[in-house]
């Protein structure tokens, strides 16, 4: 055993579960980008829960202009001049979106900005194109529009990491896994979820297999030795978790009947939250040997507004039978 971060880490693979408070787990998405159908051919190999995403044809619009960029010094006449060329978003047209790839020049008192060209995506061809406003001596633009459009289509048949990030979070959620309070993405998922951590850990590493970007993903866990001082740790980051949570659903709720909402299925769906939050802290409870008493008042409102929302949906679903 070693102290890192005043955590206690057991190694070993041959450990007695009623030892372990459960397993510590870090990972990077990097700069990932996977093909979605290697995406879908990895989860259906490992029975990893996935709900198929739809890509936004406009998002990969955006994100495969706005990695295009340059960064040039000069020297001219004896000073240094300091161009940056990328692009920014322009005017909406019905279906077509239009980005302006520009040249600025970095000055001390104002910058100055020149148009090179527009880039644009016409939604109802489905088609990416360029117009090349002037030539430049700075940079080739024919290449930066080239460059841009081979990216869009990359982006736009591939998952990139806020939508991947997703996809791991809601599983990591399913877990019972509480985010740990220092940087980067490291959570604590409890023993009697920690057997599911090793189907993670394959998930990530065949994903960086399938990556396109140069950047590696990275992941490990190791478990936490059942004692005390993990458990009072643990007991607070989960105190911390919860208030945090128990907020978000009071103010959505509150949200929810004071703006009259009349879909019964929104309001049954945080009625389920309230209640699957609940459920979390019984079993935090037995792992930790110990009442939460702290969050009793956090837990008491929920309560309220879980059985209002409950009441309302119901009147909701009797107006529509009826």
């Amino acid at each position: 055993m070693n102290n890192q971060n005043n955590f206690m880490i057991v190694q070993g693979e041959n450990l007695d579960e009623n030892q372990l408070l459960g397993k510590f787990v870090y990972y990077s998405l990097a700069d990932v980008l996977v093909d979605k159908d290697d995406f879908t051919r990895i989860c259906l190999s490992m029975n990893f829960p996935y709900a198929a995403r739809r890509i936004s044809v406009v998002d990969a619009f955006r994100n495969a202009t706005g990695r295009v960029t340059r960064s040039i010094t000069q020297n001219s006449h004896g000073s240094q001049e300091i161009f940056r060329i990328y692009c920014r978003d322009n005017m909406r047209d019905g279906q077509i979106y239009s980005r302006e790839l520009v040249r600025e020049t970095v000055g001390l008192s104002t910058n100055q900005y020149e148009k090179l060209a527009n880039v644009c995506y016409d939604r109802d061809r489905d088609a990416m194109f360029c117009n090349i406003e002037q030539n430049d001596t700075t940079v080739d633009v024919p290449q930066l529009c080239r460059e841009m459009e081979q990216r869009f289509e990359i982006y736009r048949n591939c998952l990139g990491r806020s939508q991947i990030d997703t996809i791991v979070t809601h599983y990591l959620a399913s877990l019972d896994a509480l985010p740990i309070s220092i940087y980067g993405k490291l959570y604590f998922v409890p023993r009697h979820q920690m057997h599911k951590v090793d189907l993670f850990e394959d998930f990530l590493e065949a994903l960086n297999e399938a990556n396109r970007s140069d950047k590696p993903l990275v992941v490990n866990s190791f478990y936490v030795a059942d004692d005390d001082k993990q458990r009072e740790k643990m007991t607070a980051e989960f105190y911390a978790l919860v208030r945090r949570e128990a907020q978000e659903y009071e103010e959505r709720a509150a949200h929810l009947l004071g703006n009259g909402t009349q879909s019964p299925a929104i309001l049954e769906r945080w009625v389920k939250r309230i209640r699957e939050l609940e459920e979390k802290r019984q079993r935090f409870e037995e792992l930790f040997r110990r009442q939460l008493d702290e969050t009793d008042s956090e837990f008491d409102t929920l309560r309220l507004y879980s059985q209002e929302l409950q009441v309302r949906a119901m009147g909701l679903r009797t107006k529509k039978i009826a």
